[in-house]
């Protein structure tokens, strides 16, 4: 799908030939038209951009206070490595012509520093104009996909092996999928005009749930098998996770708040052009965008107040509809509202079953939910995609030619569309995982993968970032003796440095027992037991 594409061309072009017999200026009105998508996409493209912002403060109100910096500074260098590994490589394997021919030709794109044909020719008509909105706002999600990783191995991973994981996710597998089902020529793509293996309908994956949610988290599910659980987070013989302390409730809700913002340049953006029977799709993929956040948030609230009516965690309704819009991801343009609800709906059950899964069956430690948010929901939003897409609706999207459909709407094509999706998430997984194990597994094996046990312990702003995030605090020990039995405990607290001695105080005079406090400056105490 892009501004090539049959559906959005004839419109353009029926548009231009009726204003030509009116006498208007051809040129100067397909120029006009051209000028508003390349404006409505970069926009789109900086809202995709601002969700980096929510990424960050989510994975910093899910760490600990030890570890600010590291993971302040991975989302930063994701993101600056995901912009320049997509120019140099990315871009053109994602959106440059196919390489080869016949039913697979698509496979991969040709171009290096954006030196292919979509970049070639004079700015005056606007297509170059177009196509480097449309560098923009891939280079985003190429960003979005490499920074799901950051997450789920936040507090051990080493800075340089988590570079190598950003760099290859955005520069190599994530271009190589995006070309698949989303540019015009892809082996999957429903606009590719011929599909001889795949029944001339392709896959159906309108925002990214696979070429960004499956990509990301299967990457992401790799590399936390690898590099193993955080120190203190599973005890042998003890089926259920340690509980680890997370800094803040409010970045993690503002974060995930910012994400859902930022979302909406993923769903409407990928509409990619205002003119033709596209425009129709936007307002409603808006609605079902907010709709589906509210529902998969609900859901999992709704979940968790039935499994322990006495506790619930602000962090878990965020993750709610972070799920349910991964899973609308692949539908937004082709599904009915009412639809929307239900896909939300499951993606909320999802999210907590895997979530269980991953800690309570696999034990493994996902700092921030990843691979259940986005590599099963992602599976799941492409499933749905091809289950209950509205043949109306693809037809707005990719023309009027499109002859599939969802396969619960029953026409000729709608097994195919399933058979499809499974496909592509099978292709999916298997490409990540012969491009992404080997590279982590050799950066393993040569002992680059992790921070040491030290730095670890005492956290990555001491050891690895020049001192504390928040120096006004320090660690004390307080020393408690009982003045009867003569007993002797130890208590560590944060604590700011000037109260250390009042809290010893204030402690002794409830407790009735005695109470010193040693002063210490580590940057962080906050072990699970």
């Amino acid at each position: 799908m892009s501004f090539s594409d049959p559906a959005a061309a004839n419109a353009v072009n029926a548009t231009i030939a009726a204003f030509d017999a009116l006498g208007v200026n051809v040129y100067l009105l397909s120029l006009d038209i051209r000028k508003a998508d390349a404006v409505f996409l970069n926009v789109c493209a900086m809202l995709v951009f601002a969700a980096q912002i929510g990424f960050a403060m989510l994975e910093v109100g899910s760490v600990r206070v030890k570890n600010t910096k590291g993971i302040l500074l991975k989302n930063v260098m994701d993101l600056c490595a995901s912009a320049v590994s997509f120019f140099l490589i990315g871009y053109g394997l994602a959106l440059g012509k196919s390489v080869g021919g016949g039913v697979f030709g698509g496979r991969v794109g040709d171009g290096f520093a954006m030196r292919t044909d979509n970049l070639s020719g004079s700015e005056a008509t606007g297509d170059v104009v177009v196509s480097y909105s449309q560098a923009f706002f891939t280079m985003c999600f190429s960003a979005t996909s490499a920074t799901i990783v950051s997450g789920a191995v936040a507090e051990r991973c080493s800075f340089r092996a988590y570079f190598v994981a950003a760099t290859l996710v955005s520069g190599l597998i994530f271009p190589v999928v995006v070309h698949w089902s989303w540019g015009d020529d892809g082996w999957l793509a429903p606009v590719r005009s011929q599909h001889k293996l795949l029944s001339s309908v392709g896959v159906l994956d309108y925002a990214g749930s696979g070429f960004v949610h499956v990509v990301g988290g299967c990457a992401a599910f790799w590399l936390t098998y690898l590099i193993g659980p955080r120190q203190g987070r599973f005890t042998k013989g003890k089926r259920a996770p340690n509980p680890m302390p997370q800094q803040s409730p409010v970045f993690q809700v503002i974060g995930g708040l910012i994400m859902w913002y930022g979302w909406y340049g993923f769903t409407c953006g990928s509409i990619k052009t205002l003119a033709g029977p596209r425009i129709a799709s936007l307002a409603r993929v808006g609605l079902i965008h907010t709709l589906s956040g509210a529902v998969g948030g609900c859901t999992v609230m709704a979940i968790d107040l039935y499994l322990e009516p006495n506790v619930f965690m602000p962090f878990r309704m965020i993750y709610g509809s972070l799920s349910a819009l991964v899973a609308a991801s692949a539908s937004a343009a082709h599904i009915h509202i009412s639809i929307s609800l239900c896909i939300a709906f499951v993606a909320g059950f999802i999210y907590v079953i895997t979530s269980h899964l991953m800690t309570h069956v696999w034990r493994l430690d996902d700092v921030v939910d990843a691979v259940p948010i986005h590599f099963f929901n992602g599976i799941w939003g492409v499933i749905a995609a091809a289950l209950f897409s509205d043949k109306r609706f693809l037809q707005q999207t990719y023309g009027a030619a499109y002859a599939g459909c969802g396969l619960v709407y029953g026409c000729a094509k709608g097994p195919a569309v399933l058979g499809n999706a499974m496909l592509y998430i099978v292709s999916i997984i298997i490409w990540v995982t012969v491009t992404f194990v080997p590279v982590m597994w050799l950066i393993k094996k040569y002992g680059w993968l992790r921070i040491s046990s030290e730095q670890e312990r005492i956290g990555t702003d001491a050891a690895l970032h020049g001192g504390e995030s928040y120096p006004e605090f320090q660690s004390a020990i307080f020393n408690f003796k009982d003045k009867i039995t003569g007993s002797q405990s130890k208590l560590e607290m944060r604590v700011r440095a000037s109260e250390a001695a009042k809290i010893a105080t204030t402690l002794a005079a409830l407790m009735d027992t005695s109470v010193t406090s040693d002063e210490q400056s580590l940057p962080d105490f906050d072990e699970s037991p």
